[in-house]
């Protein structure tokens, strides 16, 4: 590699560390005793590259999702695309079942509708509403902000 690539790549990985830490709803002493126990730096910058994928793979280890939950075409209706990536994600964090069976059956309960494309934007909403709840009673914040970090 070329030492531009490795910059790039160090670059990017610091990047979706930084995005880890906030998805993850790490504080600045938090973040940097996880840092430390993993590669024994507090500080991306001090680190090398295999260092950095080694942070970002126990970042995924511990819950940071990379990947949005992506909205299949065949999904897609009334509802906004926002909506329905919204309604996945919270689907996958907080559901027993999490096949896309059981997310139709949810919504069939609370919207009365067949799939997610047949979703509107009120009925997403009353979807995103019920999910929220859902969330509460797993223990989750459905606003990512750690349960007691107030």
């Amino acid at each position: 590699m070329k030492p531009t690539d490795t910059e790039n790549k160090r670059k990017r990985l610091i990047q979706l560390i930084h995005i880890g830490k906030a998805k993850m709803a790490l504080t600045g002493d938090a973040y940097r005793s996880f840092l430390e126990g993993v590669t024994g730096k507090t500080s991306c910058t001090d680190m090398t590259v295999r260092q950095l994928e080694s942070v970002l793979r126990a970042m995924r280890k511990n819950g940071f999702d990379l990947a949005p939950h992506r909205v299949k075409p065949e999904e897609k209706g009334g509802a906004s695309m926002a909506q329905l990536e919204y309604i996945k994600g919270m689907w996958e964090k907080c559901a027993r079942n999490k096949s896309d069976k059981a997310l139709a059956a949810f919504v069939h309960r609370i919207a009365k509708v067949k799939t997610l494309r047949f979703l509107s934007g009120e009925t997403a909403t009353d979807v995103i509403l019920a999910l929220r709840a859902m969330m509460v009673e797993a223990g989750y914040d459905p606003d990512g902000i750690p349960q007691g970090a107030e």
